[in-house]
């Protein structure tokens, strides 16, 4: 995303958070940001893209966090899973979107509420990803049902915990239960029968309402090779290459892959580039385990 994009959405947020999406107008988030109105209307073509915008920046960072934590462990560990589930609502609490959410449900305004929507329809479509990863292809059917089920349970873990004021009832220590209760949930979905949703109804408005952009190998190799061809320097330029060869590398030599991902991250903090590395480099070492 475009970086003069992302302040502008940055100030938006400041400015909903403190006086409300219905008391905020364009013209506060172009004085607020310091741009002039065309400015504005060439990155957003309303406030609600606005807002969209700001939900998209906050699950773009989780993907990266959540990628990030990937990098060198197994991925079917469903203990890596507990870890990765937390972080959304960790950045949602940190930028002040628990209210904007809040404001958005209670805005009246049905393309506001489908906002909402397709941010939980997103991470249930996440977390149903994940569980295939992790358990194979026997529960791609009862996956999504499985995520709902998880976190409904994990909020009003988390709910009533607060409301008792349980202070060892951690976030990540509820999520690392509430995994261990789906393992027997998804056993019983896929043994037992005791599946609710129907599955091709599901399916169907799944794919009205969500869309899944896969990194294959193909894209890996295009995204690397697009990197070598920019203006790098020669530290940054080897190890891209070294990462290259490898992929290219017949025989599978995890210690070493996972070695220049990490190289590869470091040469490129404080870059631009930075968050693409990181997206990049998860994406390489899940598809390098998986093979």
């Amino acid at each position: 995303m475009q970086k003069r994009k992302k302040q502008i959405a940055e100030h938006a947020l400041a400015l909903f958070v403190e006086k409300g999406i219905e008391n905020t107008s364009i013209q506060d988030i172009i004085n607020c940001a310091g741009i002039s109105k065309g400015t504005f209307y060439n990155y957003f073509s309303s406030k609600t893209e606005c807002i969209e915008v700001i939900l998209e920046l906050a699950r773009y960072d989780a993907t990266l966090l959540r990628a990030e934590l990937m990098i060198g462990k197994n991925p079917k560990d469903v203990m890596v899973l507990a870890e990765q589930v937390g972080i959304l609502s960790q950045i949602n609490r940190k930028r002040g979107l628990d209210i904007l959410f809040q404001q958005l449900l209670h805005s009246g305004k049905k393309e506001l509420k489908n906002l909402v929507l397709r941010q939980r329809l997103a991470e249930l479509e996440w977390f149903s990803t994940r569980l295939i990863e992790i358990y194979g292809e026997e529960i791609r059917r009862y996956a999504f049902e499985a995520s709902i089920i998880y976190y409904g349970m994990h909020q009003h873990l988390s709910f009533m915990s607060k409301l008792i004021n349980q202070k060892s009832a951690q976030s990540f220590n509820i999520s690392k239960q509430t995994v261990h209760y789906l393992t027997k949930i998804i056993d019983s979905l896929i043994n037992g029968n005791t599946s609710i949703l129907d599955y091709d109804k599901l399916k169907a408005f799944l794919d009205l309402h969500t869309t899944k952009m896969p990194m294959n190998k193909e894209i890996i190799y295009v995204q690397l090779d697009k990197i070598i061809n920019m203006n790098l320097q020669n530290s940054q330029q080897q190890v891209v290459e070294a990462v290259l060869d490898e992929l290219n590398n017949t025989k599978k030599r995890s210690v070493v892959m996972n070695a220049l991902l990490k190289a590869l991250i470091d040469e490129f903090v404080d870059t631009e580039l930075e968050s693409d590395i990181k997206k990049l480099s998860a994406y390489i070492w899940h598809m390098y385990s998986q093979d």
